[in-house]
């Protein structure tokens, strides 16, 4: 990534007084090289930082050259914002991930509350069965545990008797 940012020359009537060898007012320019991160240079209004087409080829810097250090300051702080950028669109991703599943299952738990009601409604049995008129699977669950009980003991006290 070369240079994206340009200024208007226009509102500074020194700036705007100086032309590039095509004749026309300066555009500033703002550098994001790893050499030159966020420096502002001079160049020719036709210059374009994507294709690196330079008009006239007009350069000046307008800033004064940085330390080492604020160049790696720089640099650091442009990378940890692409990294959080990076951490940001993951998690987007992530919690839409999160979102469907979320729903597909609340679809699961909507059909199964549906087959239980349906399953249930099937092992009704007559009215006269229960003080409601309705058997639950749980209520089948009891009465043949306690039938199984029944059963294992009178054969083993009926062996005794």
């Amino acid at each position: 990534m070369v240079c994206t940012d340009v200024e208007s020359t226009s509102s500074s009537s020194s700036r705007s007084s100086r032309k590039c060898n095509c004749g026309v007012s300066l555009v500033l320019v703002k550098s994001w090289t790893t050499d030159n991160p966020g420096r502002r240079f001079f160049t020719c209004k036709f210059y374009n930082p994507s294709t690196q087409y330079r008009g006239c080829q007009y350069f000046k810097w307008f800033d004064e050259e940085q330390c080492q250090w604020q160049k790696d300051v720089i640099n650091q702080l442009l990378l940890d914002k692409k990294l959080l950028k990076c951490e940001s669109e993951m998690m987007k991703v992530e919690n839409e991930h999160l979102i469907e599943q979320k729903r597909i299952m609340s679809e699961e738990i909507e059909m199964l509350n549906l087959k239980l009601k349906h399953g249930e409604k099937q092992m009704e049995l007559p009215s006269n069965c229960s003080n409601e008129g309705h058997f639950t699977l749980a209520t089948m669950f009891k009465v043949g545990f306690v039938l199984v009980v029944v059963v294992v003991l009178v054969k083993l006290f009926g062996r005794s008797i």
